[in-house]
């Protein structure tokens, strides 16, 4: 869609389709990702362990400083779709979202998201829920640019750094030896 019809193009094409039942939905949706996460990295201490908890914890803060860096100082005048621009519609007053205007690339929510169920994915037992985790994040993704937050290159870009940074980091962070009692969850399922 962005090859078609570039960046505000492809903003305006998927600005125009909108309900108060998806206000709704993807107000939520985009929430998700600002308080789940902490509830995730609890219940992987509590069912998997501190090594998995610990290195989730550093690859969330690692991805965070990736895409950090890059909004405040590789990309630092990266507009939002409602800089200066009547044209793409913003959520209603009462959901009280405050419409961001700079620093937009890339999005740290999209980073975050996919980051977050990609580790989700990694840690789960059942490999084919994998595919659910991915759609969640998508849908996360996608709210941002919904809700008029950020561009559809901004979100590829945040899905890019999230999924690419966590296995890659993954791999390294596995390797830490914390020795045994780091391995044992707090609740045993068994």
């Amino acid at each position: 869609m962005l090859s078609i019809k570039g960046k505000q193009g492809a903003q305006l094409f998927a600005n125009q389709y909108y309900s108060s039942f998806f206000d709704s939905f993807f107000f939520w949706s985009t929430k998700i990702v600002e308080w789940f996460s902490l509830a995730v990295l609890f219940i992987i201490l509590l069912f998997k362990g501190a090594k998995f908890s610990i290195n989730a914890l550093f690859i969330y803060a690692s991805t965070a400083v990736i895409t950090f860096c890059l909004k405040r100082l590789v990309f630092p005048n990266s507009d939002r779709p409602t800089f200066n621009n009547d044209l793409f519609r913003t959520i209603p007053k009462e959901f009280g979202m405050n419409q961001l205007d700079q620093n937009s690339f890339p999005s740290g929510h999209t980073t975050a998201a996919f980051t977050l169920f990609c580790l989700i994915a990694i840690l789960s037992k059942r490999r084919s829920l994998g595919y659910f985790y991915g759609l969640v994040a998508v849908v996360i993704g996608y709210s941002r640019v919904y809700l008029s937050q950020h561009f559809f290159e901004d979100i590829l870009a945040g899905a890019t750094i999230g999924t690419f940074a966590t296995l890659i980091f993954y791999y390294f962070f596995d390797k830490i030896n914390y020795g045994k009692w780091a391995l044992k969850p707090i609740i045993n399922k068994r």
